[in-house]
């Protein structure tokens, strides 16, 4: 019995070790390196100004910005004055919701799927090996936050099938997504409903006040902010609920002039596992539809139906679809799983390819951090510089040269400590 109760254990070490692994080399790589990329600059300038002009509204270059909700921001501006490092006060949110992601991702594989314990360990070594995950995590961008509230959605999602309750923590996680980027978890609240309405097994647990209620609570706590922003202090309706970027992103002038299956492509090409996380819910789906529990044909249906929606509004960057990733992970940990359970070489083999597949993650990982983050040493002295002259009346004038050699103004406003427009 000691001999079985130790065995079981393993599959929650293993799982234990790869987290701590992860959050040991995010804590590493979120310490070096300027921030030099577009978005990462965004995010630092706009709590950094937040610092100066109040969390009321976030500004951008001292102006107010309405295309992005507040919550990443508001946590970096407590972080910026407490860390010499800034660039560590910055990255480190990001950091911190990959390695919550990772946890949730486990606890959700063994929630659906307890028997098989591990899938908790495989599924993180597979979101592991997926090298703009680890990227995206280092990185002072908005998309993490998003995919640890998605994920977290989904796993108290199981809860409510027992206990409607639970309800409210879907719904508190919606709103958490919705200050941090976009109102996503909305639609994946939408698409869980849809699925297990139409199962008539499970179509008599949503008969239940909690539903309503939560989702009633979770639309008018997510209005709270787009309200005041319309209220206080002016803001288009298209703006503050991200319309306009929508329609970017879509629109016949833009993205949506010839339609791509860019993000399948991006996916396959950027991630060694991308294909096969790709057909692992048709697998799931289709081949053991029999022998799946309705946990893992509710996550197989809405990873699927997230990735339609974004070829039909012709999606062309694969971070449009990170919040699922995690999912697909999962996916594939489980068909993995059944292609080794009764094939001990099989599982040896397997061991040893996703061993290698971490190992080509992080290199592939390090070689786009470190494409991201260049050697521009010289221009943040000049920022530095400009930061010590600026005076009350001094007006400064950036002019970027055609080549890209000279970086955003964000770059010399955050570098510089500037404090006017």
């Amino acid at each position: 019995m000691i001999h079985e109760i130790k065995r079981g254990h393993w599959p929650f070490i293993a799982a234990g070790i790869l987290i701590t692994c992860l959050a040991v080399w995010l804590g590493f790589q979120v310490r070096t390196g300027l921030l030099t990329n577009t978005d990462e600059l965004a995010t630092a300038e706009r709590s950094r100004e937040m610092l100066l002009l109040g969390r009321s509204v976030v500004h951008f270059n001292f102006q107010p910005s309405f295309s992005k909700p507040p919550l990443q921001y508001w946590l970096t501006s407590l972080t910026l004055p407490r860390f010499q490092n800034r660039e560590l006060a910055v990255r480190m949110w990001p950091a911190i919701y990959g390695a919550l992601t990772a946890i949730a991702l486990a606890w959700l594989a063994f929630i659906v799927d307890p028997k098989r314990s591990w899938l908790m360990p495989l599924s993180v070594a597979l979101l592991i090996s997926y090298p703009l995950f680890l990227a995206e995590a280092v990185s002072g961008l908005l998309d993490t936050g998003l995919t640890l509230f998605t994920i977290a959605a989904i796993f108290f999602a199981q809860f409510a099938r027992r206990q409607p309750i639970w309800w409210l923590a879907v719904g508190a996680t919606c709103v958490l997504g919705t200050l941090q980027k976009i109102p996503l978890i909305f639609l994946v609240w939408l698409i869980i409903i849809l699925v297990r309405a139409s199962s008539r097994t499970e179509r008599t647990s949503l008969r239940n006040g909690w539903l309503v209620i939560s989702f009633v609570l979770a639309l008018a706590a997510s209005a709270v902010w787009p309200a005041l922003q319309t209220w206080k202090h002016g803001a288009p309706l298209m703006s503050v609920f991200s319309f306009n970027e929508v329609n970017t992103l879509t629109g016949p002038s833009r993205l949506g002039a010839r339609t791509y299956f860019e993000i399948p492509y991006r996916l396959s090409v950027a991630w060694i596992c991308g294909s096969l996380a790709l057909l692992a819910p048709f697998a799931l789906l289709f081949w053991r539809k029999n022998k799946i529990s309705a946990a893992i044909c509710e996550i197989s249906i809405l990873s699927l139906s997230v990735i339609v929606l974004a070829i039909l509004c012709n999606f062309r960057s694969v971070r449009y679809v990170m919040p699922i990733v995690p999912c697909l992970c999962l996916l594939l940990a489980l068909v993995v799983h059944e292609l080794c359970a009764s094939r001990p070489l099989a599982r040896s083999i397997a061991a040893i390819v996703v061993v290698v597949l971490l190992g080509e993650s992080l290199v592939v990982a390090q070689l786009r951090i470190n494409h991201r983050r260049r050697n521009v040493a010289d221009q943040q002295q000049v920022a530095e510089k400009l930061g010590e002259l600026q005076d009350i009346g001094t007006q400064l004038v950036l002019i970027r040269s055609d080549d890209g050699q000279v970086l955003y103004n964000s770059f010399y406003l955050f570098y510089g400590n500037l404090r006017s427009a």
